[in-house]
């Protein structure tokens, strides 16, 4: 197994740096392009999420970032170092037609997230949270 390791400040302007990684990992284990922007897309809502929420903003707080690569997925672990969340339930679409009608667009990231990867879960204590996303490889991919 390998892991590539990256931490940032609690500011959304670091949140590229991490997408970037995500992307150029995709693409070292032969991701293809479709699955590259999934797992690029799933990353930064899971960014923002732990820099809005998690650390709310307070730049002196980490985010760390851990990609472990094998030989049937990658995965990305991205830990905060907040207060801690209840029970996040993946299944339930926070979504609603008129919400967006009316201009609310936020509250579907994690239902996003779980929809573009292939697992994930949620860890979290009061020292932190912890969210972990895993792609794995395909039939037409090689690590």
């Amino acid at each position: 197994m390998q892991r590539v390791f990256v931490n940032i400040p609690s500011n959304p302007i670091f949140e590229r740096v991490v997408r970037a990684s995500a992307a150029e990992l995709g693409q070292a284990v032969g991701l293809q392009p479709e699955r590259i922007e999934d797992l690029k897309l799933a990353v930064s809502e899971a960014i923002n999420n732990a820099i809005d929420h998690g650390n709310p903003q307070q730049q002196h707080k980490l985010i760390e970032v851990t990609f472990l690569l094998d030989t049937e997925k990658i995965e990305v672990r991205i830990s905060d170092q907040g207060q801690g969340v209840g029970r996040v339930d993946f299944s339930r679409k926070v979504v609603e037609e008129q919400n967006l009608e009316s201009g609310m667009h936020r509250g579907f990231g994690m239902y996003l997230i779980s929809a573009l990867v292939d697992d994930c879960e949620i860890n979290s204590s009061q020292s932190g949270t912890t969210l972990t996303l895993r792609l794995y490889y395909h039939k037409d991919t090689t690590p």
